[in-house]
């Protein structure tokens, strides 16, 4: 009992260890190779939830029979808790670690027949090869873990190997989110730049888009297509919100104290901040308590992060309009909704992604496209501006289509809130 698990009868994580730790020595000792390979269930936890512990009970069981199938002679398998597996083998080559991963998916996501019920199970895999990827059995551990969370990372019913530059990746992640939270609590790194939006008919600029940038002390700047991201992972995405809302508002405030022409400004939001509960009272108390006027700000949202929770963030934009705020649809025709998303949502503008501006100068299909997009927005009675503008030809073509709004490196990049007075206040 000390030894084994209860339940499926394996090895559990105590002997696991003990016989790692022994293969380890006889691997080191010998110079021969082991793999060792972490199995987590995906989605284990539906099982449970939708159809009792008791069902779940069973499917662990099965899988440690399908596991323990495939087992040759010196092969160690084990339950550790929960969901997790655990495999030892030897392996003469990394292809033959491979090739068991290969077996173990293949095996574990056939169909599971029990008591009435019919479903499918998946896992992901982490493979540590020893003495390579650690000599003792926390490190091997430390690497099988990244690899097995890399590989549901990628989309999980899939294996992940462990190697040197996964590891230095993971270390990069870490140390940029902890330099990121002191950006974010403790040192003035985090500034803003605008992005003018362009009246096509005119050619002056109607309002701005507020942009993250994070100048950070020995890596320089560090793109928001890097950071954002592990913000969002870390949850510091909600205080970054907040800090480009009131740089926001007091930026708005230093203008109208210095007579410049004020122009309406867009900040994005992300799904983690329309989740937030009070995420609508949080946003009107920042504006109310910088004397800001609504129809000042724009909030700026991209259509992959409305299919979560629709009628909830339905609501809470309804709700931000219905105090002026206006409401841009961000990348739109770049998710899979795009008809429903116009059709039911409170929104003034859409943004069409950059991915179908690029080539309107040159693909006679992508004109197409950008011309049904155009089209179709302006049939719901909403604004339309262009992404991307780069060049003169493409700008042509976004003024025949005739689509209201443009930004771009055509026009302007992202520049200080400074040169934006000089230049268009």
């Amino acid at each position: 009992m000390a030894h084994h698990d209860e339940l499926t009868g394996l090895p559990n994580r105590r002997l696991a260890y003990i016989k790692m730790k022994e293969l380890l020595s006889d691997s080191i000792r010998s110079g021969d190779s082991m793999a060792v390979l972490l199995i987590d269930l995906d989605r284990f936890k539906e099982v449970n939830d939708s159809l009792g512990h008791d069902v779940g009970d069973e499917v662990l069981k099965i899988a440690a029979g399908r596991i323990c199938h495939l087992l040759g002679m010196g092969e160690v398998a084990a339950r550790l808790g929960g969901d997790e597996f655990l495999v030892m083998i030897p392996v003469s080559s990394t292809e033959e670690a491979v090739q068991a991963a290969d077996l173990l998916l293949e095996r574990l996501q056939e169909k599971i027949t029990w008591n009435g019920y019919e479903f499918y199970l998946t896992a992901s895999i982490g493979i540590a090869l020893c003495p390579v990827s650690g000599e003792t059995v926390s490190s091997v551990m430390r690497s099988a873990d990244l690899a097995m969370y890399e590989a549901k990372r990628d989309g999980k019913n899939r294996w992940h190997i462990h190697m040197e530059a996964l590891q230095e990746k993971l270390y990069s992640t870490f140390r940029l989110q902890n330099d990121l939270r002191r950006a974010v609590y403790e040192q003035d790194q985090l500034f803003l730049e605008f992005q003018p939006q362009v009246n096509v008919e005119t050619n002056r600029v109607d309002s701005l888009e507020a942009l993250i940038r994070w100048q950070h002390p020995t890596l320089g700047v560090i793109p928001p297509s890097e950071f954002i991201p592990i913000a969002e992972d870390s949850g510091l995405i909600v205080k970054i919100g907040a800090l480009v809302l009131q740089t926001v508002c007091i930026q708005l405030n230093e203008w109208k104290r210095t007579n410049k022409t004020i122009l309406p400004i867009g900040v994005n939001v992300s799904q983690i901040e329309l989740a937030q509960p009070d995420f609508v009272e949080t946003f009107l108390s920042v504006i109310a308590d910088y004397n800001i006027d609504t129809s000042l700000i724009c909030i700026e949202v991209t259509e992959t992060s409305l299919m979560k929770n629709e009628r909830e963030v339905r609501d809470k934009l309804t709700q931000l309009r219905q105090r002026g705020i206006c409401v841009m649809l961000d990348d739109f025709g770049n998710g899979y909704n795009s008809l429903g998303v116009l059709r039911q949502l409170p929104i003034d503008t859409v943004k069409i992604d950059r991915t179908f501006v690029r080539d309107i100068h040159s693909s006679v299909a992508d004109r197409s496209l950008f011309s049904a997009l155009v089209h179709l927005a302006h049939s719901f009675s909403l604004t339309v501006l262009a992404e991307g503008v780069e060049h003169q030809q493409q700008l042509a073509v976004v003024s025949e289509e005739r689509c209201d709004q443009y930004q771009g490196y055509l026009f302007s990049r992202p520049i200080t809130a400074n040169k934006v007075a000089i230049d268009y206040l």
